[in-house]
């Protein structure tokens, strides 16, 4: 089932029944990472049959506690975002933030610090990204935030 590295740990969001798959709502090659992902995902989807995977086995799986938020004919074509919409308060030390821009390919590292004190540690990424410029093209968006980890010593 894996075909890349990318696929090797992901969290799919199902109905309740198991039998409607709505949406992957993550996919990393890195196992903290998808752990992250998946108490932010526990948090973000009440309500919801949420399945941790590592390749095809499965790691974990729960329905969420509390009521759906988020009304099914809300989420269009499989999906209600195109990546698990994080705060910026979700992130740790061992976090590194990297702007990239979708028009000239710019990369730049970004402070999540920064971010933090200008949009507040509840902002959502997406709401952020839309806000961030390139600081080489100078248009605005779109631009994607990326989550890296810092290399252990």
């Amino acid at each position: 089932m894996a075909n890349t590295a990318e696929d090797n740990f992901r969290i799919e969001v199902w109905d309740r029944e198991e039998k409607t798959h709505l949406e992957t709502i993550s996919r990393s090659p890195d196992a903290a990472v998808s752990q992250a992902a998946w108490q932010a995902a526990i948090r973000r989807r009440p309500g919801m049959l949420l399945i941790h995977y590592n390749s095809r086995h499965v790691m974990e799986k729960i329905i969420t506690p509390g009521e759906v938020k988020i009304p099914p004919q809300t989420i269009i074509d499989g999906s209600i975002h195109a990546g698990l919409d994080v705060s910026l308060g979700d992130l740790r030390e061992w976090h590194t933030l990297r702007a990239w821009c979708k028009n000239c390919s710019h990369h730049a590292p970004v402070k999540a610090a920064a971010l933090i004190r200008r949009y507040g540690k509840d902002a959502l990424f997406s709401t952020v990204e839309r806000a961030l410029v390139c600081t080489s093209c100078d248009r605005g968006g779109p631009v994607r935030l990326e989550i890296h980890k810092l290399p252990r010593n």
